[in-house]
């Protein structure tokens, strides 16, 4: 026990003596000495350096990212770094002091420095102060500025990622060797300071109360961080060289910190730009840019008027345009009166292209399709209800007749169908308990091995009683049918529009309530078409005529309209797949007759229903009927396995490929007042039962 305690006492001494004795400093670090004899050693890893706004409030790497910009850098924006001992450095080092001082620099090229000098190609200055005594205790703030930040990569002109910010230690006494070059703390910061391109190729066309924007896209590869687009507008001015005030067109604006300039920073809070740039407001470009000045539109191009060379706010017309999108309506603007308006480009670091040039134009009423269609004596005045208004009456007896003929041909075969099944149930009953084995035969495979598809198609098949169709072709609505026989202009449609047909798609859902020599189905379907054009300029006089030219052609406008028609459907439908089911021949005809109705919508440029001043208004449904011949291609006969593995998994027992020709006379069942929609087409689609 004697000799435990000595060797103890012996351990302890030595250890205190170790502990008093100087270490060799690491390398990268600096060995620290207290009055107390107690040692350490701090290298750059005990400290951890964050960047603060000028408030003080901490900074992300994408809030860093955007505070760090053009426009700081040339208002010289305070910025703060919060210098702080990590917590184990902080024990560890609790009673260490340290008269001294520490340097803040910011550069690629921080070379050591002896004397408490510096080389004169390594990095800028940005703040040094003297009288740290306790680092271990305390965390303490440097304070530095945006332009001496950029002023070490090059100025307010320069995008760098590469540039840290290190913190440089440098100790009074002499003989603590100092914290410098790169073992120094540091901290990598992004700086922002170069725009992205001003857009080009810019057009400005007049539209109803509105004026159409459009601009070439910048190229995303080229300018990764782009956020998107900016466009704004002054009432009046047609002058290039107009003096102010010039007039707002949106009080208050919509900005809402999309980008940054100094004036936007000095509006928001004037110590964000205590010292702003000279001349920002009044160093104006006096000469058009070739690459604006490129741009094909009927728009007057000017110099750009000083609010926009500054981009001020007050005269922001759009809220951030993502940059996938190409064109911009400035609206609720007033017909006749010119506007100037220009496009800047905004990067992610809120920087801001300058506008150089500027686009005079002034809306223009315009001559949408319906307003064209009436002004021509066209009789459709809108409204849903296609049983009701004058003239109705032969449309009323045709819609419910028709309808009446097609329930009641469902409702007889369901009859017919239950008179059936309860006369005949016993027998079937009897029939099902004598056969039960070959039943069993007719829904599974014989051998496991494959056969053809004439001779074993009907024992995998699940029952089937609906069918469904993805149906696809041209469509072009005799909306001029109702003036077959005029003279002079086109009909509205043919102006409008054109001869060419768009797209109709649509679908069709049919319940197979009648199988025996083919199937007889009732079904329901939809359908969606859409054209699009442009609209005219109108006559002042709102007389619904159109500006004409020098070759009496109707002038276009920068206003689009459209014809939005939605057809309802029911039919009967029947389709002889009798060959199909017994000799596997994959060919199935088909029929169809039904009643439809279709929902038709006209929008101006500014996506509204147009009211005329020849009355009516451009929406509303047209009755009609509709027939269609076809023929279907079964594609299970393409492969058999592959047909049968997918109604054993999804219970669709037939796919089939169809074509038909389809008839579609929608014009309202004798009533005169309806806008005439229907067409004769071909058709293609899919078709699944199930």
């Amino acid at each position: 026990m004697v000799s435990s305690r000595r060797l103890l006492t012996i351990l302890l001494g030595l250890s205190a003596a170790l502990w008093a004795s100087p270490i060799l400093a690491q390398t990268g670090g600096s060995t620290l000495t207290s009055t107390g004899g107690t040692t350490g050693s701090v290298t750059q890893s005990d400290f951890t350096i964050t960047l603060e706004d000028k408030d003080q409030n901490t900074l992300s790497a994408t809030d860093a990212a955007t505070y760090l910009n053009q426009a700081r850098c040339q208002c010289g924006t305070k910025v703060n770094f919060l210098v702080q001992m990590l917590p184990a450095s902080a024990s560890k080092l609790a009673s260490v002091t340290i008269p001294g001082s520490y340097s803040l620099y910011a550069g690629n090229a921080c070379k050591e420095w002896d004397n408490n000098s510096t080389d004169a190609n390594s990095c800028s200055l940005l703040e040094a102060q003297s009288g740290v005594t306790t680092l271990a205790t305390s965390s303490w703030t440097v304070p530095a500025y945006t332009d001496k930040l950029f002023a070490a990569a090059g100025g307010c002109n320069t995008t760098t990622t590469t540039t840290p910010v290190w913190l440089q230690l440098n100790y009074t006494g002499g003989s603590i060797p100092d914290l410098y070059g790169s073992s120094a703390p540091s901290l990598a910061l992004t700086l922002s300071g170069v725009p992205p391109p001003a857009p080009t190729g810019i057009s400005v066309e007049g539209g109803q109360e509105a004026l159409n924007v459009t601009w070439d896209l910048i190229s995303t590869t080229s300018v990764p961080d782009l956020a998107g687009y900016l466009v704004f507008c002054i009432r009046g001015g047609e002058r290039a060289d107009a003096d102010p005030p010039y007039l707002q067109v949106f009080n208050p604006s919509p900005y809402s910190g999309q980008y940054y300039t100094a004036q936007t920073l000095a509006k928001q809070d004037s110590t964000q730009c205590p010292s702003p740039p000279t001349g920002t407001s009044t160093s104006i470009t006096t000469t058009l840019t070739t690459s604006i000045a490129a741009a094909k539109t009927t728009a007057t191009e000017v110099v750009a008027p000083a609010p926009f060379q500054t981009l001020d706010s007050n005269y922001l017309c759009s809220d951030l345009i993502p940059p996938s999108q190409d064109s911009a309506r400035i609206s609720v603007l007033q017909n006749g009166i010119a506007y100037q308006v220009g496009v800047a480009a905004v990067d992610n670091a809120g920087n801001a292209s300058p506008i150089q040039n500027a686009f005079i134009q002034r809306p223009v009423p315009t001559i949408d399709f319906y307003t064209e269609y009436r002004s021509q004596g066209g009789k459709a005045t809108g409204g849903y209800c296609a049983l009701a208004g004058q003239g109705s009456r032969l449309g009323t007896i045709s819609f419910l007749a028709g309808g009446g003929l097609v329930a009641l041909i469902i409702f007889r075969r369901r009859r017919r169908a239950r008179r059936a099944m309860t006369r005949g149930l016993p027998f079937l009953l009897l029939a099902l308990t004598a056969g039960s084995a070959q039943a069993q035969v007719s829904v599974s495979h014989e051998d496991g091995e494959d056969r053809d598809f004439g001779n074993e198609h009907g024992h995998y098949e699940t029952p089937k009683e609906w069918a469904i169709e993805l149906r696809f072709g041209p469509y072009r609505p005799n909306v001029d049918s109702e003036f077959s026989g005029s003279t002079g202009s086109p009909a509205p449609y043919q102006l409008i529009f054109g001869g060419k047909r768009h797209l109709m798609s649509g679908m069709e859902l049919d319940w197979q309530f009648f199988q025996a020599f083919g199937t007889l189905a009732a079904g329901v379907g939809f359908g969606y078409f859409k054209a699009t054009a442009t609209a005219f300029q109108a006559l002042a006089d709102n007389s619904g005529q159109c500006v004409k030219d020098s070759n009496d052609n109707c002038v276009p406008s920068g206003d689009n309209t459209s014809l939005r028609l939605i057809p309802l459907s029911a039919l009967l439908v029947y389709r002889w797949d009798v060959a199909a089911d017994r000799w596997g021949i994959p060919l199935v005809p088909y029929a169809k007759l039904g009643l439809n109705y279709t929902l038709w919508k006209v929008t101006d440029g500014n996506g509204s229903v147009p009211y005329p001043a020849a009355g009516g208004h451009g929406s509303g449904g047209t009755a009609g009927w509709q027939g269609a011949l076809g023929g279907s291609f079964l594609l299970d006969f393409i492969d058999p396995s592959a047909a049968r593995s997918l109604d054993m998994e999804t219970n669709i027992n037939h796919s089939y490929f169809f074509f038909e020709w389809n008839w579609v006379q929608a014009t309202g069942l004798g009533m005169s007042n309806k806008l005439h929609v229907g067409d004769s087409r071909w058709v293609l689609g899919l078709m699944f039962e199930f």
